[in-house]
């Protein structure tokens, strides 16, 4: 089985930082489209999917350990969460908003899809260096 020819360093170092900005814009800079528009459109719908069932995002707080956890994998998602955390929406929880039902799920379509673009970044870096077609 051959390998598919690698992509220059610079090219891969640029397509990892673009899917980290962008969900599937990493895939995207290094050619493959199709695969660059299907995790793009998966990962924000899941992320816009966490707001419309009312999650909340999290920012660390000194002493609470989970939800530096939490954070770190809401980060995951880029440059969405960063125009949140400037716009300052959907960090707060009201408590009309924490007594739905899909609350939680929510908070765990959010944190998935940071997740999941961490995982596609290391896809297109795969891809980049050539180990994956």
């Amino acid at each position: 089985m051959a390998f598919p020819q690698p992509a220059s360093k610079t090219r891969t170092a640029a397509a990892c930082v673009s899917a980290l900005i962008l969900p599937g814009l990493g895939h995207i800079v290094l050619g493959k489209i199709g695969r660059g528009a299907i995790i793009g459109s998966v990962i924000i719908t899941m992320f816009v999917l966490g707001f419309v069932m009312q999650g909340h995002l999290f920012k660390p707080e000194e002493g609470e350990w989970l939800t530096w956890f939490f954070s770190f994998l809401d980060t995951g998602i880029g440059l969405p969460y960063f125009i949140c955390l400037a716009l300052d929406y959907g960090f707060q929880v009201q408590p009309e908003q924490a007594a739905r039902v899909t609350f939680e799920y929510g908070n765990t379509f959010l944190s998935v899809a940071g997740a999941l673009n961490m995982l596609a970044v290391m896809d297109a870096f795969d891809i980049g260096i050539g180990r994956k077609a």
